[in-house]
């Protein structure tokens, strides 16, 4: 049987089918690391569900690497659970050191709550959208505590599938080159919404996208009145021109592509990301991804320059000098971790492609 080793770790690569290993979730992996370093930090003996365990990878990191030892591991599949039992052994971690359950994950979050057993840390490693799992969630989680999500919905939150779109988030999303953001966005609200109706609210913490799938974390707190619904728009897309334009009313004053109402706030809590820096020096991987996300502004969207340098028939300059042009004529301005491609600014369209014509075309792209 092929062994994997992945941080201080070691596992069983599944065979069969319908059971895997995804290289590609190691990002999400240290992230949840990270976080559960941070909530333990701060909180002391927390508790943890993972609503889809799989074969035990986030599991077994989570206990080992995290050091959380209240740890509520659900699995649907019952032969995954034999092999998260399997890397338990390999791993040295007895048996009844983890509560291993075999449900579907929307009931064992009810159980959970019905019961009084709600968890300072849900782990939601949803395939696709999370949207069905949203309600359940929310009532097992404790106040102040996080939920820390995967989805893997990329058709239907970048603008490819307009029926699951209204079906899953209740909005029209867009199909454009900020469609990670506006996805990462569009997610968000859902959970705001479905917190809305319980009267309470979620706050993010941390938003992540590792080129497959996005990472969020919501931390949820008590009541409404401090929510963020004001924070609620609308977006407005040339898909000829890539203009966007953002409304905080319902009132449009041109036309285009619209999505919303779409949560149009802030996606990072950046003291707490330089939080999860601090104890993520050995979580190589996600640290790069950190470090980006600390630096980048926190302002809705971006623009991809290369597709507008296109369109007015330029040369791309580098990427550095667009952003120093920017910042010397007084406007926000940053790369972004969603698109290698990415700028972020206020200015407006118009200020934009100024600034694009402006500098003296360059072989380094980037």
């Amino acid at each position: 049987m092929h062994i994997i080793k992945e941080g201080i770790c070691i596992f069983h690569k599944p065979q069969k089918k319908g059971l895997f290993y995804n290289p590609r979730g190691i990002i999400s992996r240290e992230l949840g690391i990270a976080i559960l370093r941070t909530e333990s930090k701060e909180k002391g003996n927390i508790s943890l569900a993972e609503c889809m365990a799989g074969v035990g990878f986030r599991t077994i990191r989570y206990y080992k690497e995290a050091g959380v030892r209240n740890i509520a591991a659900n699995e649907g599949n019952i032969e995954a659970i034999e092999f998260l039992k399997e890397n338990l052994k390999l791993n040295e971690i007895p048996e009844n050191e983890i509560k291993i359950t075999n449900m579907d994950a929307k009931k064992f979050l009810l159980e959970s709550a019905i019961n009084g057993n709600r968890f300072d840390v849900i782990d939601l490693d949803s395939f696709g959208s999370p949207s069905e799992y949203i309600f359940s969630a929310v009532l097992a989680l404790k106040i102040d505590g996080l939920v820390y999500f995967t989805s893997t919905d990329g058709f239907t939150l970048c603008g490819l599938k307009k029926e699951a779109s209204i079906r899953n988030y209740g909005v029209h999303t867009i199909n454009s080159k900020f469609c990670h953001e506006l996805g990462a966005r569009v997610v968000i609200s859902q959970f705001m919404k479905c917190a809305g109706n319980l009267s309470m609210h979620f706050e993010p913490v941390i938003t992540l996208y590792d080129g497959y799938a996005w990472r969020i974390a919501l931390r949820l707190k008590k009541g409404v009145e401090n929510a963020n619904f004001d924070k609620f728009g609308y977006v407005v897309y040339n898909s000829k021109t890539k203009e966007y334009k953002l409304y905080n009313e319902n009132y449009i004053d041109t036309s285009g592509l619209i999505c919303g109402p779409v949560y149009l706030g802030n996606i990072h809590d950046k003291e707490y990301v330089k939080k999860l820096l601090e104890v993520s020096k050995d979580l190589t991987n996600v640290r790069k991804v950190l470090e980006k996300i600390i630096n980048e502004e926190d302002i809705p969207l971006y623009y991809n320059y290369q597709e507008i340098c296109d369109i007015i028939s330029i040369s791309p300059p580098p990427r550095k000098k667009i952003i120093n042009k920017l910042r010397k004529l007084g406007y926000i301005a940053s790369e972004s971790h969603f698109s290698p491609y990415s700028i972020k600014t206020n200015a407006s369209y118009e200020e934009f492609i100024k600034v694009l014509k402006s500098i003296k075309p360059s072989n380094n792209m980037i």
